[in-house]
């Protein structure tokens, strides 16, 4: 089963050290930078957590920028290491990640960015029940996805 801890000083450095595939790389910014962002951009409240299953660090999220008033929040980051890629655990961790946040905020979607080239994302997302929505990100011209919660 896949857990998620909110990153902190004794598990950052395992954070920092996660990586996807080379191949999708340009797909999603570094942990480093995702921390970064955490720590500095304060006016969108990201929370960073570590996906582990058996103690081991394989993945990170990051959410935040949540609207109290429409209820939506943003899920910024979702990574998967690339060792732990094809084995299930990506819907393991959306499932952890997706009843995370129905514990910790009042929402009626969750929305995510995506680069229209990266089709896996693409289709991982889908398959989640994602659905696009007619917009994209002002920050990076990425494509809006959404998922009713």
């Amino acid at each position: 089963m896949i857990k998620l801890e909110t990153v902190n000083e004794s598990n950052w450095r395992d954070v920092i050290n996660i990586e996807v595939a080379n191949t999708q790389r340009g797909f999603i910014e570094s942990n480093r930078q995702s921390l970064l962002e955490a720590a500095y951009d304060t006016s969108l409240k990201w929370h960073p957590f570590v996906a582990s299953k058996d103690q081991e660090c394989v993945g990170f999220t990051m959410i935040g920028a949540y609207d109290s008033t429409e209820h939506y929040i943003w899920l910024d980051r979702v990574m998967l290491s690339e060792d732990y890629q094809g084995k299930g655990l990506g819907t393991e961790m959306l499932d952890a990640v997706v009843q995370l946040i129905k514990e910790k905020w009042v929402v009626k979607e969750i929305i995510l960015s995506v680069t229209p080239d990266n089709k896996q994302a693409i289709a991982f997302y889908a398959n989640y029940g994602f659905e696009w929505l007619d917009k994209t990100d002002p920050a990076n011209g990425e494509q809006l996805m959404r998922l009713a919660v």
